[in-house]
């Protein structure tokens, strides 16, 4: 008894250690920077940390979209898993992911391009003009669907 009392803390110590790294990879309120061809982007928003460290790293992206439905109570919801599409204006797939939080902040180069964005079977597009004086926030609203009991 006296040994495991003696190990006790120098064990919980190395744990701590040891682990720390690991669950600070599931609490870091920073989203990781993603990329696909020249185009990069961060994906999150999930929880109040994560989705005030997205507003700060906002102004650094000259897209912002966020996907909400609308709740019971009539006010929005923020959304996840939305299939994300964009496209230049000669059809050229330019985007495509699916987004695992309510906020995507995407760094494009100037031009237009059109969004689209599919949440449970519900496609909503639009045309947005990026320009380097401008930046553009959208919001896409969803209409709240139930599963049928």
């Amino acid at each position: 008894m006296r040994i495991a009392n003696r190990l006790f803390p120098t064990v919980l110590a190395f744990a701590v250690v040891v682990c720390a790294p690991t669950v600070r990879g599931f609490t870091d309120p920073e989203p990781q920077q993603r990329s696909q061809g020249p185009i990069t982007y961060v994906v999150g928003g999930i929880g109040a940390d994560q989705a005030e460290a997205m507003r700060q790293a906002e102004a650094s992206y000259p897209l912002t979209l966020e996907f909400a439905a609308r709740g019971d109570d009539g006010r929005d919801e923020f959304i996840a898993d939305a299939r994300v599409a964009i496209h230049d204006l000669h059809g050229q797939a330019i985007l495509s992911t699916k987004v695992d939080g309510p906020l995507i902040l995407i760094r494009l180069p100037s031009g237009s391009y059109d969004v689209e964005v599919d949440w449970n079977g519900t496609v909503k597009r639009r045309t947005v003009a990026i320009t380097s004086a401008k930046r553009q926030h959208i919001v896409f609203e969803f209409p709240r669907e139930y599963a049928a009991p």
